[in-house]
C-alpha cells in the first residue's frame, strides 16, 4: 500500500475552506466539470466526473464537521494506475488562514510506488491550485 500526503496553506479562514471541501457534491472549483452529476446525499453519495472517454466515480465515505475531515473512495474508473484508492481531506486553522491536508492510500497497478506517489502528488497540487483559484473568485 502506498501513501501520499500534500498540505497547502490558504489565505482564507478555515470555515470558508471547509465549506467548499465539505460540499462534496459541488465541483464548481474543478475546471471542465459542467457534465458532473451527483447521486445521493451525505455519506454514500457518489459524484460522477466526466474525464474524456471515462466517467470517474467518487464516493463520499464519511464527513466529520468537528474534525473538518472528509473521506472518499474511487471504487471504479480510477483515472491513474491504481486500485483501492481512499483519500482524506482535512481542513485546519493555520495562523490567520487555513491549511488543507489531502492524503490517500492506494495500491499501484502496473507502475512503481514512486511513480504512483509522484502522479498523485502532482494531481493534488494541481487540484489545490484550482481550489485556491476558486476561492479567489468568491
Amino acid at each position: 500500500m502506498t501513501e501520499v500526503s500534500v498540505s497547502a496553506d490558504f489565505d482564507v479562514p478555515s470555515a470558508r475552506l471547509w465549506d467548499l471541501v465539505a460540499d462534496f457534491g459541488n465541483v464548481a472549483w474543478i475546471p471542465g466539470m459542467a457534465g458532473a452529476r451527483v447521486e445521493g446525499d451525505g455519506p454514500g453519495m457518489t459524484r460522477f466526473l466526466p474525464m474524456g472517454e471515462k466517467e470517474v466515480h467518487e464516493r463520499l465515505e464519511s464527513i466529520d464537521n468537528d474534525s473538518r475531515t472528509i473521506a472518499y473512495t474511487i471504487p471504479e474508473n480510477i483515472p491513474f494506475a491504481a486500485a483501492n484508492y481512499r483519500a482524506t481531506m482535512q481542513v485546519a486553522d493555520a495562523g490567520s488562514g487555513s491549511r488543507l491536508t489531502w492524503s490517500c492510500t492506494l495500491d499501484p497497478v502496473g507502475t512503481s510506488e514512486e511513480e504512483a506517489q509522484q502522479t498523485v502528488q502532482g494531481l493534488y497540487e494541481m487540484m489545490i491550485g484550482w481550489i485556491r483559484d476558486h476561492l479567489k473568485q468568491d
